[in-house]
């Protein structure tokens, strides 16, 4: 999970970004090890097949994603990105929805406040024509919130038809849709099957949901776009060869006059395991520890002052995942049991733990994308750096 998400993909920065970036989408250029991914989403999408990006919050599925939109644009396709976390009800999705598509033909962000002003008897101003928002003029005049998430359903196909162009629409933390009505998937499918020129990608973090929702039978998106796991590609952790990781922090100090050998990358690695955010947190907190001290060549010592900085900013949300596994049962326990690599149906000090509670422990761990399951017993945390939060929980005890 991280602040400052992005919404429009077609957001221009004004100014430079961080070095190491940290808290939201990043620039292509610091999009490490996922050029591959991106040139096959971009095929699929561009060939008119719907994909499914599923993975853990904070291993950059939207980063990439805005990407491929940028990269589609720049061969002629009509984007649209969504985000459908935060929507109330199903107008809020609509009008997101609507946004997103009549900013390919105004360029302008809210185009849908113009279409509704528009309908309402005033004049277009001179940043927007009647051509541009004409598309959704009846559609800002319907009352029925039913009725108007379906005809916000139905613009990516008008756009498709009004100009000739192949139409991509981007669903971000799809799975939050449904807690806008019961039935909103099976119209949301009934609407998407029907659009010959308009391709889906549909993104989220919880997987749980998501794959009952594309792979259960008898689901509304049974089988309806092919998943692409972004965690997974390639065979490697979260998708990103080690190499890469280490090209891209050579060369990002280099471009400071910076040095660091194959063994100091190996030791952030080892630490994060090449969680991207947080091997992104350590090189960030490593680069201003060596420019504050003057230094040049990273060495072990300063890895280890970095690793630690990191642990300090990432305590707040490290907290507040803790203090939410408190509310369930079990959950703190099996937790510890994984960080320090116990075996997980032993007794602790409070008694034995019912195999049966472990299990449904284990399921609310996954669920919440913290832990991953690697084979029959193991069981690891998606970020290692929380492993190390939860182990460091005990021994502050001790120390007390």
């Amino acid at each position: 999970m991280y602040a400052g998400r992005v919404p429009r993909p077609f957001a221009k920065a004004l100014l430079p970004a961080a070095y190491f970036p940290l808290g939201g989408p990043v620039p292509a250029g610091d999009l490490v090890g996922r050029e591959g991914y991106i040139r096959r989403a971009v095929a699929r999408l561009t060939d008119g097949n719907h994909i499914l990006i599923a993975g853990p919050r904070r291993i950059g599925k939207t980063s990439v994603m805005l990407e491929i939109l940028r990269r589609l644009r720049r061969k002629g396709v009509h984007t649209a990105y969504v985000d459908c976390m935060g929507a109330t009800d199903i107008r809020g999705l609509g009008e997101r929805l609507a946004d997103a598509v009549l900013e390919n033909v105004s360029g302008i962000e809210r185009s849908f406040e113009y279409a509704k002003a528009v309908a309402a008897g005033m004049r277009p101003t001179v940043k927007i024509r009647y051509e541009h928002v004409e598309l959704a003029l009846e559609l800002a005049r319907e009352k029925n919130a039913q009725r108007f998430f379906d005809g916000a359903l139905d613009l990516p196909r008008a756009l498709a038809a009004k100009t000739g162009k192949r139409v991509v629409v981007a669903f971000d933390e799809f799975q939050a849709a449904g807690q806008l009505g019961s039935r909103i998937f099976d119209v949301m499918r009934t609407r998407f099957q029907a659009q010959r020129a308009v391709s889906y990608a549909f993104l989220g973090s919880e997987e749980g949901i998501l794959e009952q929702l594309f792979s259960g039978k008898g689901r509304a998106f049974y089988r309806f776009a092919l998943p692409l796991d972004l965690a997974d590609a390639a065979g490697h952790r979260f998708g990103i060869d080690p190499d890469d990781w280490l090209s891209y922090i050579q060369e990002k100090l280099t471009e400071r006059k910076l040095t660091i050998g194959d063994a100091e990358v190996d030791r952030i690695l080892d630490a994060t395991g090449g969680h991207p955010q947080d091997t992104m947190q350590v090189c960030a907190a490593l680069y201003y520890l060596m420019r504050d001290a003057g230094l040049r060549a990273v060495t072990a010592e300063a890895i280890g002052v970095a690793i630690e900085q990191a642990l300090r900013e990432l305590e707040r949300p490290f907290a507040l995942h803790w203090a939410d596994l408190g509310k369930g049962k079990y959950l703190q326990q099996v937790a510890k049991r994984i960080a320090h690599g116990a075996v997980l149906y032993a007794s602790d000090g409070s008694g034995a733990v019912p195999r049966a509670e472990v299990l449904r422990a284990l399921a609310a761990l996954q669920a919440r994308g913290l832990v991953a399951h690697l084979a029959r017993g193991r069981y690891e945390f998606v970020e290692p750096l929380f492993g190390e939060y939860v182990r460091r929980l005990d021994e502050a005890i001790v120390t007390k």
